[in-house]
């Protein structure tokens, strides 16, 4: 006759694996999905890196190709008076506006739109110039709406005004 205790212990252990494989069973083929698309995607990043090295081998030689820009050339250009006029009426700016804008009087302006060929600006000028270039019609509007009207000196004590010269004169 078998041994009662070791019949009861192998009916358990039985019993327990139909049990674990019941419990483990619907898991088992999501766990294997999950497993083969982490395998799929380990291998398309180990692709992706390679190639994000190979471009950027490829990037490093065509930057080593071009020559550097020169520091100086970076403000440098030319400047024309049709320039100067296409870009005020492209901004939608008067000639007493776009001076405000960059800093000089109505007149210079009138001058600069009205000399044919190449200018030559003072430094200051044209670099102002250079970044009203950069900015469109409403950066312009807003920079002349923030910017504070200058205020013209007043006349010296004893000096009287032009006008009141000519008032005088005219009397």
């Amino acid at each position: 006759m078998p041994n009662i205790a070791k019949v009861i212990k192998e009916e358990i252990s039985r019993i327990s694996r139909h049990e674990a494989k019941v419990a483990v069973t619907p898991i088992r083929k999501p766990t294997i999905r999950l497993r083969r698309d982490v395998a799929d995607l380990k291998t398309r990043l180990a692709a992706l890196e390679k190639a994000f090295r190979d471009i950027q081998a490829l990037m490093a030689k065509c930057k080593a190709a071009q020559p550097a820009p020169a520091p100086e050339a970076a403000g440098k250009g030319w400047i024309s008076g049709k320039g100067i006029k296409s870009l005020r009426k492209r901004l939608g700016l008067s000639q007493g506006e776009f001076a405000k804008l960059v800093g000089v009087s109505d007149q210079a302006v009138y001058l600069w739109e009205s000399k044919p060929g190449m200018l030559k600006l003072r430094d200051a000028a044209k670099a102002a110039v250079f970044a009203v270039r950069g900015i469109g019609a409403k950066e312009a509007k807003h920079r002349l709406a923030v910017t504070e009207p200058v205020k013209k000196p007043a006349n010296k004590i004893g000096k009287p005004a032009r006008r009141a010269k000519a008032k005088r004169r005219g009397q």
